[in-house]
This record gives C-alpha cells, sequence and structure tokens, in this order.
C-alpha cells in the first residue's frame, strides 16, 4: 500500500536540465505549464483507480470465472510488471515524443484493452489479454504526470507538484477499492472494464491544455535490459504457476542481463551499482520485503470473505483506516526523519510489518476487527519505510548517479510486489495449514490463511535480519557509511 515515486531518472537526467534551462513554470514557449497539471493530476489519480479496481477484484473475478488463486493473481502480477517497465519506457519516449501525443496513445490502449476484457469477459485468456493491452496504456498517463512537473517546474513547486501524486496515490487506492467493492456486490465485477472509457471525456481538455512541444534530448531507453528484467519477472511469477520449465528464462536472462550491465555503457543500470555495498544490500532488502507489500493487500479480501463471509463492499470499507493512516504516515516522514535516524527507522518499519501480519496470523479466525488494526498497522509500516531505507541504499552513492540510481530501485519495488502476489497466491491454491496451531480458534478457511500470513511474517523477519546484519557490516567497515546511517535529518 506503499506508492514509489514513479522517477524518470532512469531513462535520462533531461528533466532537470529542462527545469534548468527555463524560468520556474515557464518554458521557452511562454506558455504556462500550470494549466496543464490539473488534467495530468487527474489522468493520474483515474488511472490509479482502474489499477486498483483490478487489484482489489480478483476475489470476484475467481468466483466468477472458477479460477483458482494463482491464476486470477496473473491479472494483477503480469500487469504489475507492465506497470514497472512502461514507467521507464515513457519516461525515455516523453524525451522525444510530445506528452500529448503520448497521452492520445495511453488512451487509445486503454480504451481498446477494456473494450477486449468486458466482451470477452466469459474467458479468463481474453480477459488477460485485455488487461495487459489495458494496462500498457495506464502506465504512459501514470508515469507522465510526475515527468511533466519534473521536466516544467523546479524548487519548492516541484517538491509541491510531486507531493500531489503521493497523496493522490493513497486516495486513488482508497477510491479504487471501495468501486470495486461496491461494483461486484451490487453490479458485476466485468463493469470494472468500462469504467476506463470515460477516460475519452478526458481529450478535448488534453488537447487544450496539455503543450504539444518536446525538448528532444532524449539518451534512448535500453529496451534489451527492460525486456531481460520483464523475462526475468515473468518466469519466476509462471515458475509459481506450476513450477515447470520457467525456471530456464529466468537463468538465462539473469546471465544476460549481468553480462549486458557489465559491456554496456548505456544499460538500464549502472555497473557500479553493483559493486556499491550500501545500494546492492538496500536492493537485496526491497526485493524481499516489498514483495509482502502486495502480498497481503491481495490476500485480505479473500480471508475475510471466506474466513467470515463478509460482502466485498463491506471488506473494501475495512481497508479505510489503512489507507488513512499509511497516507498519514507518508507525510510525515520528514518529521520522523529528525526523530529517527534510517537505521532506526527501517527497523522499526520491519518490527511493525511483522508485527501487522503476526496479529492477522493469531487472530484472522475470530476477529475482523483485529484484521482491520492488522491492516493498519501494515499500512504505517510501509509509510515509514520507503524513505529511510531509500535514504539507506544511496550512502555512498555519487549525487550525479542518484538519478538512475533511484530509478532502478523503484523498479526492483514494481517487479517484487507482483512476485509476492503470485507466491501468495500459489499458497492460496495449495491451502497449507503448517502453521495453523499459532492461531486462535479453527476453521478450514482461516488455518490454511493463517498459515500463509505466518509465512509473510517470516519473509518480513528474514528481512529484518537481512538488513541488520548488511548494514551493520556496512557500518563497521565503513566509517563514512557509517555516519550517514545513524545521521538524523
Amino acid at each position: 500500500m506503499n506508492h514509489p515515486e514513479k522517477t524518470p531518472d532512469l531513462a535520462s537526467g533531461a528533466g532537470a536540465e529542462s527545469a534548468a534551462s527555463t524560468p520556474a513554470g515557464r518554458p521557452a514557449t511562454g506558455v504556462n505549464p500550470r494549466r496543464a497539471v490539473p488534467v495530468l493530476l487527474f489522468l493520474f489519480i483515474f488511472c490509479l483507480v482502474v489499477d486498483q479496481c483490478f487489484k482489489f477484484t480478483s476475489q470476484p473475478m475467481a468466483a466468477a470465472l472458477s479460477l483458482s488463486e494463482s491464476t486470477v493473481s496473473l491479472q494483477a502480477t503480469l500487469t504489475g510488471v507492465l506497470i514497472g517497465i512502461g514507467a521507464v519506457v515513457y519516461s525515455a519516449l516523453a524525451d522525444s515524443v510530445a506528452i500529448r501525443k503520448l497521452l492520445y496513445l495511453s488512451i487509445g490502449l486503454i480504451v481498446v484493452g477494456s473494450v477486449i476484457g468486458f466482451v470477452g469477459s466469459a474467458s479468463f485468456g481474453v480477459v488477460l489479454v485485455g488487461r495487459v493491452v489495458q494496462t500498457a496504456g495506464l502506465a504512459a498517463a501514470e508515469t507522465l504526470y510526475v515527468v511533466y512537473v519534473t521536466k516544467h517546474f523546479q524548487g519548492v513547486e516541484l517538491k509541491k507538484y510531486l507531493g500531489f501524486s503521493n497523496m493522490s496515490f493513497q486516495l486513488a487506492s482508497l477510491i479504487g477499492t471501495l468501486v470495486s467493492g461496491f461494483l461486484a456486490t451490487y453490479v458485476s465485477w466485468t463493469w470494472m472494464f468500462l469504467i476506463p472509457l470515460l477516460i475519452v471525456l478526458s481529450l478535448p481538455f488534453i488537447r487544450t491544455r496539455v503543450p504539444d512541444d518536446v525538448a528532444h534530448t532524449s539518451s534512448g531507453v535500453d529496451v534489451y535490459g527492460l525486456f531481460l528484467v520483464g523475462v526475468i519477472a515473468t518466469g519466476l511469477i509462471m515458475f509459481m504457476q506450476d513450477f515447470t520449465w520457467w525456471w530456464i528464462p529466468v537463468v538465462v536472462a539473469t546471465v544476460l542481463f549481468v553480462h549486458h550491465v557489465r559491456t554496456n555503457s548505456r544499460a538500464l543500470v549502472d555497473a557500479s551499482f553493483f559493486t556499491n555495498r550500501p545500494y546492492i544490500s538496500a536492493l537485496v532488502i526491497v526485493f524481499i520485503i516489498y514483495s509482502v507489500n502486495l502480498a497481503f493487500v491481495f490476500l485480505f479480501p479473500f480471508a475475510i470473505h471466506g474466513v467470515h463471509g463478509m460482502a466485498m463492499d463491506k471488506v473494501s470499507l475495512l481497508t479505510i483506516p489503512g489507507y488513512v493512516l499509511g497516507a498519514s504516515t507518508a507525510a510525515m516522514s520528514g518529521a520522523v526523519s529528525r526523530r529517527l535516524d534510517s537505521k532506526q527507522a527501517v527497523t522499526l518499519a520491519l518490527c511493525l510489518l511483522a508485527l501487522a501480519l503476526a496479529v492477522a496470523g493469531v487472530f484472522i479466525n475470530v476477529s475482523v476487527v483485529a484484521m482491520v488494526v492488522a491492516m493498519a498497522m501494515f499500512s504505517v509500516g510501509f509509510g515509514l519505510l520507503y524513505a529511510p531505507l531509500m535514504s539507506s541504499a544511496l550512502l555512498l552513492m555519487p549525487a550525479a548517479k542518484s538519478g538512475v540510481a533511484v530509478g532502478f530501485y523503484n523498479l526492483v519495488i514494481n517487479v517484487a510486489s507482483p512476485i509476492g502476489v503470485a507466491y501468495t497466491a500459489m499458497l492460496m491454491s495449495s491451502k497449507p495449514t503448517w502453521f495453523a496451531g499459532l492461531s486462535v480458534g479453527g476453521s478450514a478457511e482461516g488455518d490454511y490463511f493463517s498459515t500463509i500470513l505466518w509465512f509473510l511474517v517470516g519473509i518480513t523477519l528474514v528481512g529484518l535480519v537481512v538488513y541488520r546484519v548488511l548494514f551493520g557490516l556496512i557500518e563497521r567497515n565503513n566509517a563514512k557509511a557509517a555516519e550517514r546511517l545513524t545521521a538524523q535529518q
């Protein structure tokens, strides 16, 4: 339930140069760039709402199409990977193609994908194709707002508009969850494909308010590198479906990616990043911990509906405290950083995540209130985690390379999250009861959900131990890193 900023820096550094070369808020064309902000922010929120709707609608979709949890999860996992990769691609394209034209492309893909999904809603294969096409468009609209404001604003004004994106993410996630819950209960989950069609109403405003100019400063996009990342992530997700030959492309793509980074100066990520101990250590922790992020969000509606028989509209209401507290925590991250150093904040956040999942694991059979409390604690934990863990990653990163480093860091988050959904869905399909004795009460549904929650507790604790060990070693061996790690900012 935490939103990694869709930073365009992975694609190029043109945004900063553009902002620096013209007066703040006024491009060389003389057109006031602020006129486009409301339109782009609306599209940003609207597309996030649509994306969240489908993340939360897995349970009714599975029931309607008689799908296993692992199968239905594909409409969230594969599209999650596409969102992460699409963010990088569209960020790069925005340096050589006008944002207005990219928005037209985005809307076209959203409409086509939504029509495919609605017309073919009786077949999951067609639904999945529709979701993939639709998401290719959603990725653009979700990314281009951030790209636009970083190109046209700087200083305090830039921070204000980026702040809007963080607040909007929490708002959109809440709206999407509520809308999907009520539609699935009172109408049909298939109507989720009709909502995106409303985006065509924005076309006149895009034409009149979003500029058609372009700086032509692109340094290109590493298509091959992104393709390999996509193969690795997709292969892992598909491997978790049936544990067959999908491990082969994962291994091959990983070897090719390492070779590509080492031999290509224009690769997706600088080879020196992998010798930067704080950065590579943080990436390992990010991959572990952020797999838990969407895992619990995906499991939550299945668990509440399965154990307590609650309708989806009521389940969606239970997420409100979590989103509100998560947004509040993220908003207070600056104040927190003045009281806790990065090491303390990350440790506290990971402990909160483990405690939240443990509370859910213990009380899932007997208390909906406990599940709401657990989700709220979980949201607070991730709201607290993002900034200090990012800070830990960049301890020894040269300023000139920090933009690309942040971009690749966020890409790892976007890859790890759907992988977490994949392994959670796999466990839900197999219904293990290894840790059923650790929950209060007992039921057939509750026992295996409790086991999965305790499995997620274990993954979180592994992340905590790995963080303390790796950064403890860095702290002992590098005085500069130790000073920055324990500094309150």
